[in-house]
């Protein structure tokens, strides 16, 4: 029974590192940002809605000026951390991976990647690898949007996964807030900035955004598995028949990946 226990162990191990490495096939372009050039602060990301205007049916972007984006930390190596992270925030990341209908790229690239979060988790708490965080931005005591990251201790920090709120990633939509991704990227920054970290590495399906915004694409890493990630990035695949190149996404928080 004990041998038994051993083998369904280990396979089940490298059932979840098979699952990671297959979601790495999907990976745009790897980005990085030099600290010292990053300026951006706090009040640059104010959470806001879309109203519709009543006489003319447009979107109007409302500003919250009362209720700031909140932030908390989880460590892997942290067992209490933990412990919180699958009562506050699993069951959100684990709603967020159903896609939102009907489909919309935004939204369904939210969903895969929350999907790719919670496996990333299990993988690295199974072979004890706790080197990394989670981040979460809330808006009023709800969950924004999350992320997976380097510590702030790592020599080469890298944000493997951003991801936010998937329906509030809808086109149109005037019920949840948006800015929760920019808003809790610029918390992840400014905290490697404080801890005197010089660069930092995002894996971008989402290339065109954080190049607006400063960030610069890479060569990609020497790997010891053959694929070729140009082939398969999200920024490749077919337009989205629903997306309105009019709508502002500016400040809604792009997705990342690992």
């Amino acid at each position: 029974m004990k041998f038994k226990n051993i083998v369904f162990g280990f396979l089940k191990t490298w059932l979840l590192i098979a699952l990671f490495y297959s979601g790495s096939l999907y990976a745009g372009s790897q980005m990085f940002i030099i600290l010292q050039d990053y300026s951006h602060t706090a009040d640059e990301f104010r959470p806001y809605i879309f109203e519709k205007d009543p006489n003319t049916g447009n979107l109007i972007k409302v500003f919250d000026t009362e209720n700031n984006f909140q932030f908390k930390t989880y460590s892997l190596d942290s067992e209490a951390d933990m412990a919180l992270f699958e009562i506050e925030v699993k069951p959100t990341l684990l709603e967020w991976t159903e896609e939102v209908t009907p489909f919309q790229y935004q939204s369904s690239m939210s969903s895969s990647l929350s999907k790719d979060m919670l496996i990333d988790v299990e993988v690295d708490l199974s072979t004890g690898s706790l080197s990394k965080e989670i981040h979460i931005a809330t808006y009023k005591g709800n969950i924004e949007s999350v992320s997976y990251a380097s510590s702030v201790e790592a020599e080469r920090p890298e944000i493997t996964i951003l991801t936010a709120n998937p329906k509030g990633l809808t086109i149109g939509q005037t019920t949840y807030p948006k800015g929760g991704g920019s808003a809790l990227l610029n918390y992840e920054l400014q905290r490697y900035k404080a801890g005197d970290v010089e660069k930092v590495r995002l894996y971008s399906v989402e290339d065109e955004y954080y190049l607006s915004r400063g960030w610069k694409t890479e060569p990609e890493f020497d790997v010891n598995f053959d694929f070729n990630p140009d082939s398969s990035s999200s920024s490749d695949s077919d337009p989205d028949p629903d997306f309105d190149p009019d709508f502002d996404f500016n400040n809604e928080g792009a997705c990342g990946w690992n």
